[in-house]
């Protein structure tokens, strides 16, 4: 059925939005009721038909005009309305056509009207119909007026061809039609879909640049919104929590009496990322800064939801590539170190020569130990998640606070270590830190070097007051533990201290 609108049919179409066939057919209906009506007219005073069979034929036949033009669109296109149109416009015109007794050429071609409209607008079952029944009622009137039949086969044929011929347009338009909605429809597809690439993509430079920062992460953050809030409420001290409220990210000045501090929670639509203690200095209050309060925290808010949305895409990102690399080792490398031990294997047992047998056993070994390698890379590789060097460091960062000491990050973690390795480097981080801030009284703290899969160097420097390297320390055992864990994962720890002047400490392995 074709589409519904809203305005009338007749030269009010020329002001519609209907395509441009639509308004041509009903131009074209118009034009064929009213030239057909005005013949009709004409030929009644030239045929000197009687009065009352004029203008009874022609009130029929201009009424049925009057209306199917008055008849909004909306309600004609209905295929129930249409129909009862099609049929009754069939049976004015055949009135006419039996008052006249088939003599007036304008209401014979009349019957067309219904027809046309019917095949035009509703469609071929429709529109044969009419045609069938225009057909049958004007033989039955041929045959009422006692005319020819044989002279009225013309018109007879010229009814059934009509509607075939508009029921078949209507059909091949509306194919036409949906084609073209089809394409524009998948323009604006296409389009769509490059837009939303040409947004990825200045996302993902953005997301580029954005995780090359190296203060990005919820210690520097928290730090932020802590010095913020201190620079311009009166407060005298502060702590970041978490989610869960148990780890504090980042600190600044003394830690007081938690039931003194006031409480604010660090929210994100509906989801709580933290909570922030505040203790008002003495004799202020904080019911007067609400409004700054808020207003920081919801910028702290966004940030961590940037930095946990950043934190996903890495992950998933890495999680993928680890994935591939492991299926092509699993299925490429691997099945074929194990065809080169075998064909190995056959060369031993049937080589006799005993210089070269030595040469291929210990070929053998070597393979099978890239073997063994293979497979503990697929393992690691197919690992969950766990938690990185740098994390660690964050973390340790947040339990010493805005300082002084003040931490500086300048780690290249290239890839991530198997959970052995990671924690030991950490743990010997982690000491060495704590050493720093706690012991050597330092005002700046630096870790920085780069790990890889193939090993890894990372220093702590501090400007901190040094000591001897080569004095004894009884009953301290933090140097000691931190060679026993390099030991473990095949590393060394060197450090180099002079009184006064600092400390470096460094661990390396693998390389």
């Amino acid at each position: 059925m074709h589409d519904q609108g809203t305005v009338p049919w007749g030269p009010a179409m020329i002001r519609s939005a209907g395509s441009p066939w639509e308004i041509r057919f009903d131009w074209t209906l118009t034009a064929l009721m009213l030239g057909a009506y005005g013949l009709a007219i004409f030929l009644s005073a030239l045929n000197e038909e009687t009065h009352d069979t004029a203008l009874w034929a022609a009130l029929v036949t201009g009424t049925y005009i009057v209306v199917l033009q008055a008849l909004p669109r909306s309600f004609r296109e209905r295929q129930l309305a249409g129909e009862i149109l099609a049929v009754s416009g069939v049976l004015a015109t055949l009135t006419a056509v039996f008052l006249t007794e088939a003599n007036n050429g304008g209401y014979v071609l009349l019957v067309t009207v219904p027809i046309y409209f019917a095949a035009t607008f509703l469609g071929f079952r429709v529109g044969m119909e009419t045609a069938l029944l225009a057909t049958f009622g004007y033989l039955a009137v041929v045959i009422q007026v006692q005319a020819r039949v044989v002279d009225r086969l013309v018109t007879i044929a010229l009814y059934l061809l009509m509607g075939f011929t508009f029921s078949q347009a209507r059909r091949l338009l509306l194919l036409e039609r949906e084609r073209g909605d089809a394409l524009r429809a998948a323009s604006q597809v296409t389009s769509e879909r490059i837009r939303r690439l040409e947004s990825a993509h200045h996302l993902l430079i953005d997301l580029a640049e954005v995780a090359s920062t190296h203060d990005l992460s919820a210690v520097s953050v928290a730090e932020t919104a802590l010095l913020d809030l201190g620079g311009t409420i009166p407060i005298e001290a502060g702590i970041v929590y978490d989610a869960d409220g148990t780890d504090a990210i980042a600190t600044m000045g003394p830690p007081r009496d938690p039931a003194e501090a006031v409480r604010y929670a660090i929210r994100s639509s509906d989801r709580m990322l933290g909570s922030v203690l505040l203790w008002p200095q003495d004799g202020a209050s904080l019911s007067n800064h609400e409004r700054q309060i808020e207003t920081t925290l919801a910028s702290a808010a966004l940030a961590f939801e940037n930095i946990k949305l950043l934190q996903t895409v890495a992950r998933r990102s890495v999680q993928d590539e680890r994935s591939r690399v492991a299926r092509e080792l699993h299925d490429d490398i691997g099945p074929a170190l194990a065809s080169l031990g075998l064909g190995l294997d056959i060369l031993v047992q049937g080589h006799a020569d005993p210089h070269v047998r030595p040469q291929l056993s210990g070929l053998r070994h070597s393979v099978t130990d890239l073997v063994e390698r293979v497979r503990a890379a697929v393992a690691m590789l197919r690992r969950e998640d766990t938690t990185t060097v740098t994390e660690h460091v964050h973390r340790v960062a947040a339990e010493i606070g805005s300082g002084p000491p003040r931490l500086i990050l300048d780690l290249e973690e290239r890839s991530e270590l198997d959970g052995t390795t990671a924690n030991e480097v950490a743990a010997i981080l982690t000491e060495a830190i704590r050493n720093a801030a706690e012991h050597a009284d330092a005002q700046t703290i630096r870790i920085e070097g780069f790990i890889s899969a193939e090993g890894g160097k990372v220093s702590v420097l501090d400007d901190g007051r040094g000591f001897d390297t080569h004095a004894e320390y009884p009953g301290h055992f933090g140097l000691v533990g931190m060679r026993e864990r390099a030991e473990v994962i095949r590393g060394t720890v060197t450090i180099s201290s002079v009184p006064g002047q600092g400390t470096t400490l460094t661990v390396q392995w693998g390389i």
